[in-house]
């Protein structure tokens, strides 16, 4: 592979020897990529200006090395630090979570435009003045959408059926079930039509119109409690950035 160049945004930093780190990006261009960075560590490092924070927006400068899929990365531009984010704990928190969802749920290369510029725009709309909850919201569903991994709300998701009045929702199966088919799955749970009509328009709708939408006290809690054990049944790694969110939490 030739050079390269991308911008990219900032998952995970593990630093690496003594002058050296390891950046995982997940790139507009080539999708998630790890590199190595050399020269940063140590009394002689190159200051880096914020360009090796969490979540910042780079351009990266990079190639391919011999042996692996880590490539040498040659330079490293902040384009953005975010700083209205750093400067709150909650918000702070909130894209860390953003940046650690995408890396548990993408694989190296595997190149989506759309989801980078998803997560360029809630990360974005979360240094301005949005809820935080709603952003991760926002991002949740949108994320689980464009991987192929979004709810099936369209009929039951076990005997393919209209899902009718109160149909409940599982895990197992990935969405709703009607009331005929219960007995496939006993640990399915109520769910208000809020909570559905809500998850289905920030899914059709554009980034721009969903940051605008609003949602109820109930169907918030709801959407809440329902992804985060969505995304726990779903996602192998267990992220140690909702730990910490429920510890600050209100």
């Amino acid at each position: 592979m030739p050079i390269q160049k991308s911008d990219g945004i900032l998952l995970r930093r593990q630093d690496l020897r003594e002058t050296s780190i390891l950046l995982t990006f997940y790139t507009r261009d080539f999708g998630k990529i790890k590199g190595i960075v050399r020269g940063v560590r140590g009394p002689r490092a190159i200051f880096g200006g914020g360009a090796y924070e969490l979540f910042a927006l780079d351009e990266i400068i990079f190639y391919e090395r011999k042996g692996g899929e880590i490539f040498t990365i040659s330079q490293c531009d902040l384009l953005n630090y975010f700083n209205p984010i750093r400067a709150s704990l909650e918000k702070l928190s909130y894209a860390s979570y953003i940046v650690e969802l995408l890396d548990s749920v993408t694989g190296l290369s595997d190149k989506n435009s759309e989801v980078f510029d998803l997560a360029l725009n809630s990360i974005t709309l979360l240094a301005g003045h949005s809820s935080s909850r709603r952003v991760a919201r926002i991002f949740e569903i949108k994320l689980l959408s464009l991987l192929g991994l979004m709810p099936n709300f369209a009929e039951c998701a076990n005997c393919g059926s209209a899902a009718g009045i109160q149909p409940r929702f599982s895990l197992r199966h990935g969405g709703l079930i009607c009331k005929k088919c219960l007995n496939a799955d006993r640990m399915a749970v109520s769910i208000l039509p809020g909570t559905v009509k809500f998850m289905e328009h920030i899914r059709s709708s554009s980034f721009e119109r969903a940051a605008m939408v609003k949602v109820s006290v109930d169907v918030g809690r709801e959407l809440e409690r329902l992804l985060r054990r969505y995304l726990d049944y779903h996602v192998e790694r267990r992220l140690k950035t909702v730990q910490f969110i429920r510890e600050i939490a209100p």
